[in-house]
């Protein structure tokens, strides 16, 4: 049985190895952004036709949901633009 001086020198022992460990993380890279996803980024919110693209998708759902009564009439479905994260409420009839 560890003494409450062994169990917390270990553990700072070990806090102390993770926190000196911790810059040299080397599981991640950088990769070039494809140039048509840098230049939808670089639009921003001026993407309006990948939001209506997005909005007919989900319209699309919806409807159908809608049709097959796992939602009620009037439900509504918010998205969310992968790229700028602007947020729309999408309607069955909007």
């Amino acid at each position: 049985m560890l003494t409450r001086r062994e169990l917390l020198s270990t553990t700072l022992a070990g806090s102390a190895a993770f926190v000196v460990g911790a810059g040299t993380a080397q599981a991640f890279t950088e990769q070039a952004m494809p140039p048509d996803v840098a230049a939808a980024y670089a639009l921003g919110c001026g993407n309006a036709a990948g939001h209506d693209q997005l909005i007919q998708t989900a319209r699309a759902a919806l409807q159908g949901e809608i049709a097959s009564g796992a939602r009620p009439a009037g439900a509504e479905e918010i998205v969310a633009c992968p790229i700028c994260g602007c947020r729309m409420v999408v309607t069955a009839s909007n």
